[in-house]
């Protein structure tokens, strides 16, 4: 049914702004990543580019190559192809239209399983949504504000979402609802990906690179590939926030006594950063990277006075690599591997967090999730420094981890004196599994050597920095 797709996005793009009469100018403003949207004739969807523009006035987010504009084209997409093969007009559907649009997008089946749907309810749910949203937007456009209402059939439920701007930690909202619409299925969370899987698309490094590469090539794409995963291992940062870490944010880190890695923060109106902690070990391996693997990359292609800072670039062309690519780059891990569970980028963010829950529940002995939810809600210094770790706005929203986290506290056999050791060496012996790996694809004895002995020192000085923090804190 589905052919190619309806809409591209724009990376540069601005639209007007105003108009300053005082000096007969014409004011634009910065619109890049917009959707553009076109008929499957390809003429384009006059409509639907409107709608865009509506969206984008209300900021929504444009990261990520469209961010949520992009999901609202992708699903009002399949609206448009139903008007087209029907010939009608968007004011044209009706109660009648729209559930049979919903039954043709539920009957659709999964091009690798026949016997599964293509989407699950909760997806056709969300899809439904936003078409409902756009027909409100086509209903006002043609002077009908009641079109979705009373000819459509829809109806806003109220319903409540979690928020940080509210005592209770939430408030309500409403949100569209149509007759055709299943059953919302149960939310899936994903589990932190465990130290197995971690270890096995370690493993299938080595052997993912292609055969035609030289040695030079293959030798860096393993190093980007080990850096990737080793950032997203200890920074728990979205796979877009790693992909915007530019080589300054390395350099600098590096120059601190007690490092911190800045990050730029998403799912922010605005553009914001944060500060993690990171190992000195850990930014050796990242120093190493930039000094003799990206730097080579640079100087054969665009060269050193064009670089643009970025720290993950294309071994062809030295422009930055995008984070839909790191995000395939590790699903090519995973299949490699075999690794038959699901392992994806936001499990790393998933197990750092939890990791962090860990912490911080031994730390600061909380006996129940209860209690521990009201500090993360109370207790500023405590909600401040998860906020600052891991980029999120409403702790409220931290739930599944806090539940995650509990439940890895009540396995543990025993709990070492603070988390962060145990982190200095978890992070020693992933370093030397990877030296280890680099040495098996011909790396020299002597350096191997050289660089073992240069993470033993920055394993005793890491695990210095912290016991003198914990000096300090039971000091006070």
């Amino acid at each position: 049914m589905v052919s190619h797709q309806l809409f591209k996005i724009l990376p540069k793009m601005e639209l007007v702004h105003y108009f300053d009469a005082l000096h007969g100018e014409v004011n634009l403003r910065e619109a890049n990543n917009l959707p553009f949207i076109c008929w499957p004739d390809r003429s384009p969807c006059l409509a639907a580019n409107a709608f865009m523009v509506q969206l984008y006035k209300r900021n929504l987010s444009r990261n990520n190559n469209g961010g949520t504009l992009r999901q609202f084209a992708k699903d009002i997409s399949h609206l448009i192809r139903y008007c087209s093969d029907n010939c009608i007009d968007f004011i044209q559907m009706n109660g009648d239209r729209f559930t049979d649009f919903i039954a043709k997008l539920r009957s659709e089946k999964d091009p690798l399983n026949l016997m599964a749907r293509k989407r699950d309810s909760n997806t056709l749910i969300a899809i439904g949504r936003k078409c409902i949203e756009f027909l409100d937007f086509i209903g006002k456009l043609n002077g009908d504000d009641g079109f979705v209402i009373y000819t459509l059939k829809a109806q806003q439920k109220k319903y409540q979402i979690r928020t940080k701007n509210s005592k209770s930690g939430r408030i309500e909202k409403f949100g569209w609802h149509h007759e055709s619409f299943d059953t919302p299925g149960p939310r899936k969370n994903r589990l932190p990906i465990s130290r197995q899987s971690i270890k096995e698309l370690y493993d299938a490094i080595p052997l993912l690179s292609s055969t035609n590469l030289d040695q030079q090539s293959k030798r860096f794409i393993d190093r980007r590939r080990t850096v990737m995963l080793r950032l997203l291992e200890m920074t728990g940062a979205r796979i877009e926030e790693v992909a915007r870490i530019q080589v300054k944010d390395i350099e600098e880190a590096v120059e601190q006594n007690n490092p911190m890695l800045r990050l730029t923060t998403l799912k922010k109106r605005r553009s914001e950063h944060r500060f993690v902690p990171v190992l000195h070990q850990d930014l050796a391996a990242l120093k190493a990277y930039v000094r003799v693997n990206r730097n080579m990359v640079i100087k054969r292609t665009i060269r050193a006075a064009q670089d643009h800072g970025s720290l993950f670039v294309s071994e062809i062309t030295g422009k930055p690599i995008t984070s839909k690519y790191m995000s395939n780059e590790i699903g090519l891990l995973r299949r490699t591997a075999g690794i038959g569970s699901q392992a994806c980028a936001h499990m790393f963010r998933n197990r750092f967090i939890t990791k962090l829950f860990v912490r911080l529940i031994n730390q600061y002995d909380f006996d129940n999730k209860d209690n521990f939810r009201k500090a993360l809600l109370d207790a500023n210094t405590l909600k401040q420094q998860v906020q600052q770790y891991t980029g999120h706005g409403n702790v409220a929203s931290l739930d599944t981890y806090i539940d995650m986290a509990f439940d890895e506290v009540a396995n543990l056999v025993a709990v070492v004196s603070t988390v962060q050791l145990q982190e200095a060496f978890d992070s020693f012996d992933s370093n030397v599994d990877i030296l280890q790996m680099e040495l098996k694809a011909g790396l020299p004895i002597t350096i191997y050597l050289e660089k073992y002995h240069e993470l033993l020192n920055l394993r005793t000085t890491d695990v210095a920095h912290i016991n003198e923090l914990q000096r300090h804190n039971n000091s006070e």
